[in-house]
């Protein structure tokens, strides 16, 4: 009854199932702590996974997108009475975006709409570091930089900003998710405040061109989870936690071939 309230009528046989897995699997453990989530290295993988995709929130340059739109649309002709509406046009995006995620994120998969995000938020960015450096020499330069910053929020909220919520749900057994939960929130909070400290200073310094940090961020990470994150659609928690965990062995397997061949070149020396 209650899961039939929930998530409403239908034959939810294969979700009770993979709860009951997980029930059985974690063998009646109590919620863990933040110091057992770095202590345990059977989860080691997850934790550098949910650490990557939430660093990338804050360090993908979608504030800074933020700082620039204001010089950007007075630069394209919009007058400063109606700047407001453009914002208002941004935040509609971001939803729109969102709700779009929701309906791709089942037929994509995570790991899909997280890699070709960051490419496509990598590329808006390239563009726009060009536009707005350019911006004074054409007249339709500023309208480019204003399409791009459209491109960008909705990649955003396409990608990271839709995926990240369910992530830890996804990639953590029970038992170590509130942990996960809470390591999420501080890291993005620590990594707000630090980037709110630095940034003036960035722009000082580099200007139109401090995207090309960001840039970097956006391609390290797309090539990373493009080569390390599972994919999690059509998958319970416990075949996910399997595969990080076979991903460890074969990491541990590779080092003990190389100590075994080290030692046998050692004595046959």
């Amino acid at each position: 009854p209650a899961v039939k309230q929930l998530w409403g009528d239908g034959d939810h046989t294969a979700e009770i199932d993979d709860m009951m897995a997980e029930q059985k699997a974690i063998h009646g453990e109590k919620a863990k702590s933040v110091c057992d989530l770095f202590h345990d290295k059977s989860v080691r993988w997850q934790l550098i996974t949910l650490f990557l995709v939430a660093s990338c929130m804050q360090l993908i340059g979608v504030n800074v997108v933020y700082f620039y739109a204001y010089n950007v649309f007075k630069k394209a002709g919009i007058p400063p009475a109606q700047t407001h509406y453009v914002s208002l046009g941004i935040g509609v995006t971001e939803i729109l975006s969102t709700i779009l995620c929701g309906f791709l994120i089942e037929h994509a998969g995570r790991k899909t709409l997280l890699w070709k995000s960051y490419t496509v938020l990598a590329l808006a960015l390239v563009l726009l570091t060009v536009t707005l450096s350019l911006q004074d020499s054409f007249s339709w330069v500023p309208y480019c930089s204003v399409a791009l910053i459209f491109i960008f929020i909705m990649s955003f909220g396409i990608g990271p900003a839709g995926v990240l919520c369910p992530l830890p749900t996804e990639i953590f057994i029970q038992s170590y998710r509130p942990a996960a939960y809470v390591f999420n929130g501080v890291t993005n909070w620590i990594q707000l405040f630090i980037l709110g400290l630095l940034f003036p200073f960035i722009v000082m310094l580099l200007g139109p061109f401090c995207f090309l940090i960001f840039i970097g961020v956006l391609i390290i990470s797309a090539v990373l989870i493009y080569l390390f994150l599972p994919e999690t659609k059509g998958k319970s928690t416990s075949e996910i936690t399997e595969e990080f965990k076979t991903r460890q062995f074969k990491k541990k397997r590779h080092q003990t071939v190389e100590k075994n061949a080290t030692e046998e070149k050692t004595f046959c020396t």
